[in-house]
């Protein structure tokens, strides 16, 4: 079973220094993101792929709280740094994952609000 947390601060890890194929390397072929929740579901690897091509990654993405773990599945509090109207922003997240048998993500919802961010401290 892959040790989720670590998975998961690879995947701040990646976003924070822009390795979008880093990125990737930790998504299985056929996984799922939803970013954001209520947003549209990207299917496959190429459309993940295509996800992460065509929009800004945060400029910084750091884990705040502890990783609940449930089996394969684990919620994650996060806070985003973002570049957005000439400001730099901070954003609350929630990601909630699952993993295959292999620890790969098998799925990533991103839960949060832009209406949120708050000028970055």
């Amino acid at each position: 079973m892959a040790n989720i947390p670590e998975l998961l601060q690879r995947y701040a890890d990646y976003i924070s220094a822009g390795d979008k194929e880093g990125i990737l390397s930790l998504y299985a072929p056929d996984a799922t993101i939803e970013i954001p929740v209520g947003g549209p579901v990207h299917r496959g690897i190429g459309a993940i792929r295509k996800f992460y091509t065509e929009n800004e990654l945060a400029q910084e993405v750091r884990i705040v709280g502890a990783c609940c773990v449930a089996g394969r599945e684990a919620a994650v509090p996060m806070r985003a740094r973002i570049a957005r109207d000439g400001q730099v922003l901070e954003l609350d997240v929630i990601d909630v994952v699952e993993v295959d048998e292999a620890g790969r993500l098998k799925r990533l919802r991103a839960f949060f609000d832009l209406a949120g961010a708050r000028p970055a401290s």
